[in-house]
This record gives C-alpha cells, sequence and structure tokens, in this order.
C-alpha cells in the first residue's frame, strides 16, 4: 500500500512539473520571437508554482499547431488572443486578461506609407497579423465597421505576427497595415485612421483543469510580472471574445427604429479624420396630423 501511494504522489509530482502553457498571440506586439519564448516560460514557471509544481511556455506561430496542441492535450493552459477565440470557438474558460500599459483592451490603427488618407488605399494591398481565419471580417467588419466595400482594398494579407507587418511595412513590402496602437512605427509611414479597441490576449484553461486548478491560477496571476507586452493580468470572463465575435459580423440593413441615425462617415475620416454625425430631423419620425 506504501509503494502505491509514493508512486501515486511521484506521479502527481511529475504531472505538475509537465505543465505546460501554450502562447499564441499573433496580436500582441512582442519585440522578437525571443521575448514571445521568455514571456511564455515565465508564465509558465508561475503557473506552475500555482499548481504546486513547475511548469514551462511553449509558443506557436501558427494557429493550426495550437488548435492541434489544444486537442491532444498537450496544453491546458493558455495565453491566446482574443480575436482568434472569437473565431476558433472551442471548449475553454477565460480566468485572466493580459495588461499592456494598464489596459486589457486596445486601439488598432491603419498606417500607410506615403499618404495620410483612406480614399489613397484602395485598390492597395493591406497587411494584418494573422488570427487564425476571418482576418478580412476582422478588417472590414470589426474594425472599420462595414463602412468600406469589401473590395475595397485588392488584398487583405497576413502576416505571422504584428511586428512583422510592420517590418513588411517598412521594407516596402505591403502598401498598408493595420495593427495595434502602442508600437513604434516605421520610418515614413502615418497613421491614417485610428480604429476600435479590441481585447488583448486572455489567459484560458482547457479540459484537463479542475474548478480548484482554475481557481488557484486566477488567483496567482494577479500577481505575475511580466514585460513591457504582457505586464500582468486582471480577472476577466469571456466577455470581451464574444464582444469581438459580435462585431465581426455587420448588420446588413440598419433601420433608423432599430439604431440610431448617428454613424461615422468614412469620407470624413479620410478628409479630416474627425467623428462626423448624420443628424436625422425629429419631425422625420413624427406623424403627419391631418
Amino acid at each position: 500500500m506504501r509503494a502505491l501511494l509514493v508512486l501515486l504522489l511521484v506521479a502527481r509530482v511529475a504531472q505538475a512539473d509537465n505543465v505546460t502553457v501554450g502562447l499564441f498571440a499573433p496580436t500582441a506586439p512582442f519585440p522578437s520571437t525571443s521575448a514571445r519564448v521568455e514571456l511564455a516560460n515565465k508564465l509558465g514557471e508561475h503557473v506552475g508554482r500555482a499548481l504546486g509544481g513547475g511548469g514551462g511556455g511553449k509558443v506557436f506561430a501558427r494557429g493550426g499547431d495550437f488548435a492541434a496542441a489544444i486537442k491532444k492535450g498537450d496544453v491546458k493552459v493558455a495565453l491566446v488572443d482574443a480575436a482568434y477565440l472569437a473565431v476558433a470557438g472551442g471548449n475553454y474558460t477565460v480566468i485572466a486578461a493580459a495588461i499592456r500599459g494598464g489596459d486589457a483592451s486596445h486601439g488598432w490603427q491603419l498606417i500607410a506609407r506615403g499618404s495620410n488618407k483612406l480614399s489613397a488605399l484602395r485598390g492597395k494591398r493591406v497587411l494584418v497579423p494573422g488570427i487564425g481565419g476571418r482576418e478580412n471580417d476582422l478588417v472590414l467588419n470589426a474594425l472599420l465597421g462595414g463602412e468600406v466595400p469589401r473590395d475595397f482594398f485588392s488584398k487583405i494579407e497576413t502576416a505571422p505576427d504584428t511586428v512583422s507587418a510592420l517590418a513588411a511595412l517598412g521594407l516596402g513590402k505591403t502598401d498598408a497595415a493595420i495593427v495595434p496602437t502602442g508600437v513604434e512605427l516605421p520610418a515614413g509611414t502615418v497613421v491614417v485612421l485610428k480604429l476600435p479597441s479590441l481585447s488583448g490576449p486572455v489567459l484560458v484553461t482547457y479540459g484537463g483543469i479542475t474548478a480548484q486548478q482554475r481557481a488557484a491560477i486566477a488567483s496567482s496571476v494577479t500577481s505575475f510580472r511580466g514585460d513591457a507586452t504582457v505586464a500582468g493580468f486582471r480577472a476577466a470572463d469571456s466577455d470581451a471574445v464574444r464582444t469581438i465575435a459580435r462585431r465581426f459580423v455587420v448588420p446588413v440593413k440598419r433601420g433608423p427604429l432599430a439604431i440610431p441615425a448617428i454613424r461615422l462617415l468614412v469620407g470624413d475620416l479620410v478628409e479630416g479624420r474627425k467623428l462626423a454625425i448624420e443628424r436625422t430631423p425629429v419631425t422625420a419620425f413624427v406623424a403627419k396630423q391631418r
């Protein structure tokens, strides 16, 4: 009996030592791959200690590889782009949101070389960090709100991550890029449009993590101290992911009774980069008296 208990204890410790925290956050502006690896390992060790053992991290460059690791059960805790989760779905639980610059959500921006007007980018190529699919909907719906035609850009292409998109723009390999704010822009580029905010990476657990373990991780990561890209965490749930998922779909028809007659006019953003408001006269909604 004693030998059996020892074997069970050794197995439990070994399992704790093998905790692997995955990292798939292409939109997060890590300065390099090594910075991603360092953050993932540091977070893995932190989570491992919270579960009573050790741990490490594993960085994924492609959404397909990350999804395969989840399916095989190789990764049960992960730091993942909220936009990826909005596309991929899955059986996960959000327990915390990563903090950058004091906030968990960050604005996006359309940057270009040689022009500061959106109209000049018609028919041009634009690059965006790949989130594992539906990048066209990310750009045209979630960020531009359906205010430009789907064929406005000649092509929406994907980059491995935010830094790669910026590097390609800096080298003249693309006409424009759409990336989160708070990054250093390449020389000779300007911000054409400031775009809405999206949640950054979130910490999630998958199958195989018990409710008790999940609570231990959630409590522990509030004290985690990372780097400039992921400084720490705050408690969160899946609302941020659901919000992004809803923004991937733009209503086909906007009725005056369903949505107020107020909209962001891209034309005005092009010329003055200001918020323009269409005001529908009150009398338009009042029935004529006979």
